[in-house]
């Protein structure tokens, strides 16, 4: 059994990071100009309004059922306003993130594990798989993670618990984290087109280090949270959408591309080397 060594990998995955920022600048820079154009044809027919709107919706879960009907019905209207296209055009641009993201993640697990240098876009079947396995891993998670804790609510509620102690929803969630570290091997290897790798191989290649995975992936937030600041504070300086959301874009990536380093790291050190015939 391997163990890894976390602080070790989680400064190797900071130091890839920040060292390799050319190669996420090539594999993003397609995809965020595609973004920034979207983006402007959004503001000019009257994103700022719209995202107005969603921000103020989003505030009203704080408010009294009666004030909250109201917002939902402003809501309603601006979307009505903003019409189809308007409509179609602010879906468009969130699928276009989706599909970025999922393009970026290939190209930078195979740049960390392969050196290869990522191609200005990418998209095909090699993603549509990883985003299988993202929706398998989420239904799992639903699964081991979402019912028990509605079981336990409906057994609070029916209950002279009458509300959930705090340890519970606590522990469900860390135990979610743990199971998705424990899971999460089988995408750098899907990315470097190992046919070995399944959800069952990550299992066992991460035995005896559920907590080292979960401490190292805490720590590669840290940069993360320290972008988020950043990305907040540009949010509360008025800019434009069309050079606002393409920053706040540019640096979600980068946020993700800390992880995803982490992640190759875990694969490459927990995961025996491939054959040449395991390799697709």
């Amino acid at each position: 059994m391997q163990i890894l060594p976390v602080m070790e990998s989680v400064k190797d995955a900071i130091g890839y990071t920040l060292s390799n920022i050319s190669l996420l600048v090539k594999a993003a820079m397609i995809w965020v100009a595609l973004y920034t154009v979207m983006v402007g044809a959004f503001g000019f027919m009257g994103g700022d309004a719209y995202m107005q709107a969603i921000a103020n919706f989003m505030q009203s879960a704080a408010l009294e059922p009666a004030e909250q009907a109201g917002q939902f019905a402003k809501f309603y209207d601006i979307l009505a306003a903003f019409g189809t296209l308007g409509n179609s055009l602010f879906l468009a641009m969130w699928v276009v993130t989706l599909l970025a993201y999922y393009s970026i993640a290939i190209s930078w697990h195979r740049a960390c594990l392969l050196d290869e240098i990522p191609p200005l876009a990418r998209f095909g079947l090699l993603e549509l798989k990883y985003i299988g396995y993202t929706v398998l891993l989420v239904l799992l998670i639903l699964i081991f993670i979402g019912l028990p804790y509605i079981v336990l609510a409906a057994i609070a509620i029916n209950s002279e618990i009458g509300i959930l102690p705090v340890a519970m929803p606590i522990g469900l969630f860390i135990f979610s984290f743990l199971l998705l570290g424990r899971l999460s091997l089988v995408f750098p290897g899907i990315a470097v087109r190992d046919r070995r790798m399944s959800f069952r191989t990550s299992w066992q290649a991460t035995k005896g280090n559920s907590w080292r995975i979960l401490g190292g992936t805490m720590l590669c937030i840290m940069p993360a949270l320290v972008i988020s600041i950043v990305e907040t504070l540009l949010g509360s300086l008025s800019l434009p959408l069309v050079i606002l959301m393409p920053v706040q874009m540019i640096l979600q990536l980068l946020s993700g591309a800390f992880l995803l380093s982490f992640m190759s790291i875990c694969y490459q050190f927990l995961v025996p080397s491939p054959d040449a015939g395991d390799l697709a």
